[in-house]
Formats: C-alpha cells, sequence, structure tokens
C-alpha cells in the first residue's frame, strides 16, 4: 500500500499545483483590473476625469529585456541539473528558446530615441 500511496500523491501534486498557481495568477489579475475599473466609474460618476495612466500596464518597455536573461539563466539551470541527474536534459531548453525569443523580440522593437529617417552623408 505504501508503494503505491507516495507515487500516487506525487503524481496529484505535479498536476494539481500548477492548475492552483495559474487559477491564483488568472484570480489576481481579475480582481486588480476589477478594482481599476470600480475606480474608473466612481471618477466618471463624480465628474472627475478618468487618468489615461489607469488603464496603462505597470510594466516597463524593457522587461523583455530582464525577462530574457531570467529564463535563460532557467533554462541552462535546468540543463545542467537533469544532466547531472541523469535523466533528459533537453526540457531545459525549453526555457532558454523562450529567453532566447525575448532577447530577439527586444532587440526588434524600436527604441524611443531611434531615429526613423538617416541623414545623408555630406
Amino acid at each position: 500500500m505504501e508503494n503505491i500511496l507516495i507515487p500516487l500523491i506525487f503524481m496529484l501534486f505535479g498536476t494539481v499545483m500548477p492548475v492552483v498557481i495559474v487559477w491564483l495568477v488568472l484570480r489576481y489579475r481579475a480582481l486588480r483590473n476589477q478594482l481599476v475599473y470600480d475606480t474608473a466609474v466612481k471618477l466618471a460618476e463624480k465628474g472627475q476625469p478618468v487618468p489615461v495612466e489607469l488603464f496603462v500596464s505597470a510594466n516597463p518597455r524593457g522587461s523583455d529585456l530582464r525577462r530574457g536573461f531570467v529564463l535563460i539563466m532557467l533554462g541552462v539551470a535546468i540543463c545542467i541539473c537533469l544532466y547531472q541527474l541523469g535523466v533528459p536534459w533537453t526540457f531545459g531548453l525549453i526555457p532558454l528558446l523562450m529567453g532566447v525569443g525575448f532577447l530577439i523580440a527586444w532587440r526588434l522593437e524600436p527604441r524611443e530615441g531611434a531615429k526613423t529617417a538617416r541623414e545623408p552623408l555630406a
């Protein structure tokens, strides 16, 4: 009985925990959005102007660079850890390549201070 109970608990934990984490994140975002909209409605009811900044995302524009580096380092760490354990280490390539994608997106996005037209050489 104990031989079956431990793997069963780990399988349930491994399948239920990601679902719970995703549910908590989505619930937090929904509650935060509801709070923002309630604030906008209260301001509109009082005749006050609703600031545009209320609806702007709080994430900075350059966050793709940080996300990319974090995911690359996470992927490298997972690859090393799984290789040392003797299991298929290629699962670590998933976050690693996602990080590379974020770095490419960061590099390709237009910069605010970049010139749109090049000046001719004199």
